[in-house]
């Protein structure tokens, strides 16, 4: 069965590829290391030549719709990608599953961040023990802080949701028993 923790596993296959040239370029522009962070990337056509069963699952997911846009034969049916042709980064739950994506589509006239939905925490749920809690506005600042390896046993970062507090992040600060002090990045 499709899920979405399958489904990035192929994006991250996606990104290991000779293939991925512009992706490993954009992500050395923003200076990014697909190595050292959970990241993948999506062509596109994750869908092709799957089944009807499969289909279904991405539709279910939310990560394709059905288009109207032309297609080659009848018996084809479009579809619109989430994060076509995007950088993906996974969103987790508090049982480290991906129930989220975010998205960054770089190759856009200018480049467009979109989310699949609005759960899940980027890069996951803070150790129950952490002292120190830094917010994050974008998931891309928090991939950034996480690469620079600044962070401290006892020190977290997570993202905002588009720089948004949402109730997620109220509930995991609020879980943290020996949280100290919460440091907020603007941009």
């Amino acid at each position: 069965m499709e899920s979405l923790e399958s489904l990035f596993r192929s994006f991250e296959t996606g990104i290991r590829s000779a293939k991925a040239l512009k992706p490993k370029a954009y992500l050395k522009s923003i200076g990014l290391e697909y190595s050292d962070l959970r990241i993948g990337f999506n062509s596109g056509q994750f869908h092709h030549r799957k089944t009807l069963k499969s289909k279904k699952r991405f539709e279910e997911l939310g990560v394709i719709t059905k288009s109207d846009a032309g297609v080659r034969d009848d018996s084809l049916t479009a579809y619109t990608v989430f994060g076509r042709y995007g950088l993906i980064f996974p969103l987790l739950d508090r049982e480290n599953e991906i129930v989220n994506y975010f998205a960054l589509r770089f190759d856009l006239d200018s480049p467009k961040e979109e989310y699949l939905n609005q759960k899940g925490i980027y890069p996951a749920y803070p150790h129950p023990l952490t002292r120190k809690l830094y917010l994050a506005p974008t998931v891309i600042d928090c991939a950034s802080l996480m690469q620079s390896r600044i962070l401290d046993q006892r020190e977290a970062v997570i993202a905002l949701h588009d720089g948004e507090l949402l109730d997620e992040h109220i509930e995991i600060i609020k879980s943290l028993n020996e949280l100290e002090s919460i440091v907020i990045f603007k941009r």
